[in-house]
C-alpha cells in the first residue's frame, strides 16, 4: 500500500501540473501582426527530490535562504534542506513533507521576491540564478552580483528559449533554468549501446566487476573509448583496467569501497573529465536516461537475472541503462551477467523491484 507521503506526492505533482498549465494559458505575449495575441511560453514544471544533488539543489538552497530559511548552499537535498523546505511550505499553506515538488516551487519562483535583475540585493537569489546559468554552460562567478555579465547571460537564454528578453529572473525564466527542455536521444547518447558482459571476459575477478563493466557500457554509449578498450572480444581488458585505475579498486577485492557506492563512480568519471555525473536515486537515474543521457542503477542481482535466462542468489549489482524508448515506454538495459550476452529492454516495474535493495545510481546528462 503507498504510503501518506507518496500518495501526497502524487497528489501534489497533479495539482502542481495542473496550475501550472491554467498560468500558461493567460499568459500572453506581445501582439503580432493581424492583431492576434500570441502565447508566451508555458513555465516549466519544477519538482526536485530530496535525495538528489547538484547544481538544482544548490540554487533550491540559495532561494531558502533569500526566503529567511538559511540553508547551506551545498548541492545535497539532506535533512537539514528538507527542514527548511518544510518551514516555507508551512508558511504558505503548504503540505510540510519536506518536498519541493512541482506547487512548493511555483510558489518559491512565481514571487516579485525572486524576480533577479540588474542591481538586484538580495545576493542569495541572484547566486542561485547564477548558480543555473553556469550549469547551463554561462561562464561566471556565482558572487551574487547581478551585474552586466549576469545580465546578458539571462538575456541570451531568455532568447534562446525564446522567452522575454527582459533580463530578468521572473517566474517562467526561473522555470526554465530549472528544468530546460531536452530533446530525447541527444545529450550523451552519442555512441553505440554495447553490453559488455562479464561472462567469457576471461577476468580472475569476476565477482566484483560489474560495476567496471557498466562504467565501460556507459562510456561506450557516451562517445567515449574506455582505456585498454579494443574490441567487446578484449573487454576484459577494459573493464580491469578501470576498476583498477579510474575506480581506484585494487586486485582482487573493492578495496577503497568506491564501486560499492555511487560516490566513488562519481569521482570515476570525474577524473575522466565528466563533470555532469551526479548521484540522483532511483528517479534521477530513469529521468536522466529519458532526457537523453545515461545512467548506472545499484540493485539486486537475482532480480535483473531472471531477465536474462539465469537464476543466481541476492547480492549488489550494477546495471547500465543506456536509452529509452518513448513508445514502448522500456528503458535498454547492458547487465554485465546476462547469460545470453545481449542487450534487453525492461520496465519501470521491473527496474523499480531490481532497485528496491539498494536504488544507488549515476546519472550523466
Amino acid at each position: 500500500m503507498p504510503s501518506r507521503r507518496t500518495l501526497l506526492r502524487s497528489i501534489a505533482a497533479g495539482a502542481g501540473v495542473a496550475a501550472l498549465g491554467v498560468a500558461g494559458t493567460q499568459a500572453f505575449g506581445e501582439t503580432v501582426s493581424g492583431g492576434a495575441a500570441a502565447a508566451a511560453p508555458s513555465p516549466r514544471k519544477v519538482d526536485i527530490n530530496s535525495g538528489s544533488s547538484g547544481s538544482n539543489v544548490t540554487a533550491l538552497q540559495y532561494l531558502l535562504t533569500a526566503y529567511g530559511y538559511k540553508t547551506t548552499a551545498d548541492g545535497d537535498y539532506g535533512p537539514l534542506t528538507e527542514k527548511s523546505v518544510a518551514k516555507f511550505q508551512g508558511a504558505r499553506g503548504l503540505v510540510k513533507d519536506g518536498w519541493a515538488g512541482p506547487l512548493t516551487m511555483k510558489k518559491m519562483l512565481d514571487s516579485g521576491k525572486v524576480a533577479a535583475k540588474r542591481g538586484w540585493d538580495n545576493r542569495s537569489t541572484v547566486r542561485a540564478a547564477q548558480t543555473l546559468l553556469v550549469k547551463l554552460g554561462y561562464e561566471m562567478a556565482v558572487d551574487g552580483d547581478f551585474g552586466p555579465l549576469t545580465k546578458e547571460s539571462v538575456e541570451k537564454y531568455q532568447a534562446k528559449r525564446k522567452l522575454t528578453e527582459s533580463g530578468t529572473v521572473d517566474y517562467t525564466t526561473w522555470t526554465y533554468m530549472f528544468s530546460p527542455p531536452r530533446k530525447p536521444g541527444t545529450g550523451f547518447q552519442k555512441g553505440k549501446a554495447v553490453l559488455v558482459a562479464q561472462s567469457g571476459s576471461g577476468l580472475s575477478t569476476w565477482a566484483y566487476d560489474c560495476g567496471p563493466a557498466a562504467f565501460v557500457a556507459l562510456q561506450l554509449r557516451m562517445g567515449r573509448t574506455p582505456g585498454k578498450w579494443t574490441d567487446v572480444a578484449h573487454r576484459g581488458d577494459a573493464i580491469n583496467y578501470a576498476r583498477r585505475t579510474v575506480l581506484g579498486m585494487t586486485n582482487n577485492t573493492r578495496g577503497t569501497g568506491q564501486i560499492r557506492d555511487e560516490v566513488g563512480v562519481v569521482a570515476g568519471f570525474k577524473r575522466l573529465g565528466v563533470d555532469q555525473a551526479r548521484t540522483g536515486g532511483f528517479d534521477g537515474a530513469l529521468s536522466a536516461v529519458r532526457s537523453g543521457g545515461v545512467s548506472m542503477l545499484g540493485g539486486d542481482l537475482a532480480v535483473c537475472a531472471r531477465w536474462n535466462g539465469r537464476s543466481t542468489g541476492s547480492t549488489l549489482h550494477w546495471i547500465a541503462l543506456l536509452d529509452y524508448s518513448s513508445k514502448s515506454g522500456k528503458y535498454q538495459v547492458a547487465d554485465s551477467s546476462s547469460k545470453h550476452n545481449k542487450l534487453v529492454w525492461v520496465t519501470r516495474g521491473q527496474l523499480a523491484s531490481f532497485a528496491s535493495s539498494w536504488g544507488a545510481s549515476v546519472c550523466i546528462k
